[in-house]
């Protein structure tokens, strides 16, 4: 009687919206809205004096969103195979953090560890429709308050010749221009590949996104997340060659008018390009190495080479920075802080979720279009930049949820075999909430 009583009130809870908000169907509760302001929350977290607070709140923020999640639809959690790989990453950063005895990189592990079970249950527990909304609210969230607050700057910045340009490279609400490529940038793809969502209104405000997302990208000259978007779009538009008639058609009308555009107005693009990306200056121009980056690329390698046990296992999360200089690639701090051997894991598991998601979406799943997108610029982006595994910023924190959703999972079944409940490897394990071809 007490587990019936127990089941009808679950039930209960679970079909009470606290509002008759909906968004695509889908009824908008405080779990949603939870989840939307944990990533408008971890905005903040370049902040030079709330950072650390600003973190914390939103993985907390995040940590309540997944508590939710679970308490709307109970059940047996699976793992993903890139789950069992992140968590065996946090295992040996607990390790080598004891072994160093780094207490700020195992109180990290620790934050990562809660933030990384909360991914683990959203990526299951939400259906594709309920992931994209919450992530077109908070995008469109994000970006009011971008133009409340940093607006007028953004209009002045994006106007050319201007004698100051250094100093207004900036992003909004502190972000490094850097991370402001790889947040806006993601936040752009997204956008473009949400064809999940139904909105009225989608055809006007896809268009605005990407145009917002852009300039505030041009304003920060954030060189490696246009770059990043660049090689997106030349694989979309491949991709696009190969499915028929009709999109060669749209493909090649769009590219004829880009380069009748360009054409006339090529002087005037080239100009402004070089003056916005700084181009043709001696620290960031094409002669200057990458930025330098080459040369400390080539510094973190011998770092990375000159370590001992560190090499194998890493010396733990977040100790990349006491090289004392910046590798700016996320591969190397991996190297660097979960050893050579799991950082290629991860590298590897990351390539094969984009290729199953490439797959997938060639047969006309949606969420694995945005999956495969989205993860295809990160992937690219973070040869330049050090964001690709972290939990400090939005788009991170929903590319580990993206990646684990997409990716296949491991389940216990009951077959005729030699022993009962063997564990059994399948790409399509069945989850809690289904939405039919969007479900992964």
């Amino acid at each position: 009687m007490d587990t019936q009583q127990h089941r009808m009130r679950r039930s209960l809870i679970r079909n009470r919206p606290p509002w008759r908000f909906a968004f695509n169907g889908m009824r908008f509760g405080v779990r949603h809205l939870l989840l939307c302001s944990a990533l408008l929350t971890l905005m903040f977290s370049n902040d030079e004096e709330g950072a650390v607070l600003f973190q914390i709140l939103g993985v907390t923020l995040f940590s309540l969103s997944a508590g939710l999640f679970f308490w709307s639809a109970p059940g047996p959690i699976t793992l993903a195979a890139i789950d069992a790989i992140m968590l065996f990453a946090v295992a040996l950063s607990y390790v080598a953090g004891a072994l160093s005895q780094d207490a700020y990189s195992l109180l990290y592990t620790t934050v990562f560890l809660a933030a990384y079970l909360s991914v683990i249950v959203i990526a299951q527990r939400t259906t594709a429709e309920e992931l994209v909304v919450c992530i077109r609210i908070a995008t469109i969230a994000i970006l009011v308050l971008v133009l409340s607050v940093f607006g007028p700057t953004l209009v002045t910045s994006l106007m050319p010749g201007l004698a100051d340009r250094w100093e207004l490279r900036e992003a909004p609400f502190g972000m490094h221009p850097n991370l402001a490529g790889f947040v806006y940038g993601g936040f752009l793809v997204m956008a473009a590949n949400s064809q999940i969502l139904k909105w009225r209104y989608d055809k006007l405000l896809i268009p605005i996104i990407i145009l917002l997302c852009l300039a505030i990208m041009l304003v920060a000259s954030a060189r490696g997340g246009l770059l990043a978007i660049a090689l997106a779009l030349a694989v979309y538009t491949v991709n696009e060659l190969t499915k028929g008639k009709r999109s060669v058609a749209y493909v090649l009308a769009i590219g004829l008018a880009v380069l009748v555009l360009s054409a006339v107005y090529w002087n005037h693009i080239i100009s402004y390009a070089t003056e916005m990306l700084d181009l043709d200056s001696q620290t960031r121009g094409f002669g200057s190495g990458g930025t330098g980056r080459f040369e400390i690329w080539g510094d973190g390698i011998d770092y990375i080479a000159s370590r001992t046990w560190q090499v194998f296992i890493g010396s733990g999360f977040r100790t990349a920075g006491q090289m004392g200089f910046p590798v700016e690639s996320s591969y190397i701090n991996l190297a660097i802080e979960s050893g050579i051997f799991m950082a290629a894991i991860i590298l590897v598991a990351l390539l094969a979720i984009l290729l199953r998601n490439y797959r997938k979406q060639a047969k006309g799943s949606s969420f694995h279009r945005l999956a495969f997108y989205t993860l295809l610029f990160a992937i690219f982006q973070s040869i330049f930049n050090r964001y690709l595994i972290a939990i400090g910023n939005p788009f991170s924190l929903l590319l580990l949820v993206i990646v684990s959703k997409s990716c296949p999972r491991f389940r216990m079944t009951r077959t005729q075999t030699r022993w009962q409940g063997q564990a059994h490897w399948t790409t399509n394990a069945p989850l809690n909430r289904t939405s039919g071809e969007m479900q992964p």
